[in-house]
């Protein structure tokens, strides 16, 4: 089951309290946006936990978050608890719950039965022995890995529309999005507008840090984006489109390496569990993803080029496939409540 199974009535006890308290007042959007709503209600604590981007410098800062202080406040916790709660009330198909309270075991049969089928299916319908020594234009011919991308992006973005429709009716209070609401909320998810967390930067995986976080997120996020277009070069993949995907699938690599150490470094304690199985499952994903990508190009030209070719498409495939149903709802439901935010912003 969910964790918590309902965490909204402890969050709107310990937002409550930091209502009165304002201590952590600027220190990022959700601080701010407590100030509109002076009573809390399960839709706006659900908007207020997708806000959160989890750097924890309100836990840091917090005086009262003793275990022994009897106000117990622990927001990272809550929040995260209650935004896994919001994926898994707002899931579509809902019968794909089960891939949110099974994170690391649904992600992995999900990339193993991926790489088993595009294994068995070049195997079959070339021979083993000649995968190594066909164009991998032969193998996945462009007439096919086209419009197999574009079904998987667009299956993607229906599945996420259809979550993030459902997401806005829980939070939206019957108001709309504003123009500059909409504009300044993407402006603040592109740009890590809150990762700067009290103005010293976001202290994960330890109070002494302050932009290794940031900076790792960034990596992963960027490096995607640029391998992503590099690949919609193909079957030119080589030359300076190889370049630019080695360069994103390092900068992919690196960071979640980095985003792993955290995962393993990080507290416990300030931390929702459910949450971090959701983010550890999805950056092991992502990491096999970025290693296959760096091994395009230095395997260019040897027996195990095409074997690579295939197992890293498969990955990527799997990253989109289960995008819906795991971690990478965050971003989705994280827009949707930075541009309710500024919207409501503009309406003071």
């Amino acid at each position: 089951m969910i964790e918590g199974n309902n965490s909204t009535p402890e969050a709107i006890r310990q937002m409550s309290i930091c209502n009165a308290c304002r201590y952590c007042e600027g220190y990022c959007a959700v601080w701010d946006a407590i100030e509109f709503k002076p009573v809390l209600n399960k839709g706006y604590i659900s908007h207020l936990a997708n806000l959160c981007h989890d750097c924890r410098d309100c836990f840091y800062a917090c005086p009262y978050n003793d275990p022994d202080h009897e106000f117990k406040l622990n927001i990272p916790r809550v929040l995260g608890q209650v935004q896994v709660e919001t994926y898994y009330a707002n899931i579509r198909p809902k019968f794909m719950k089960f891939a949110l309270e099974r994170p690391i075991l649904f992600t992995s049969l999900s990339a193993f039965i991926a790489v088993i089928l595009v294994m068995v299916y070049s195997s079959l319908l070339f021979g083993l022995n000649k995968i190594s020594t066909l164009p991998m234009t032969t193998i996945i011919p462009v007439s096919l890995f086209k419009p197999a991308t574009i079904a998987i992006y667009l299956y993607t973005l229906v599945i996420w529309s259809w979550e993030a429709l459902s997401y806005w009716s829980e939070i939206n209070e019957g108001k709309r999005f504003t123009a500059s609401g909409v504009m300044r909320g993407v402006y603040d998810a592109f740009f890590y507008r809150n990762f700067l967390g009290g103005g010293t930067g976001c202290k994960v995986p330890g109070e002494n840090n302050k932009y290794f976080r940031l900076t790792a997120h960034s990596l992963v996020f960027f490096g995607f984006i640029v391998a992503l277009i590099s690949i919609s070069f193909y079957p030119n993949i080589f030359g300076y489109v190889g370049i630019t995907y080695f360069l994103g699938s390092l900068a992919i690599s690196i960071g979640t390496v980095a985003l792993i150490y955290i995962h393993i470094t990080e507290d416990r304690g300030s931390r929702s569990q459910k949450q971090s199985s959701l983010d550890y499952a999805f950056t092991v994903l992502l990491f096999f993803a970025g290693i296959t990508g760096l091994l395009i190009p230095i395997s260019t030209g040897t027996n195990w080029f095409n074997w690579n070719f295939l197992i890293h498409d498969a990955l990527i495939a799997v990253v989109f496939l289960i995008a819906p149903f795991s971690k990478f709802i965050h971003p989705v439901f994280r827009l949707i409540s930075l541009i309710k935010y500024r919207s409501d912003s503009y309406r003071l």
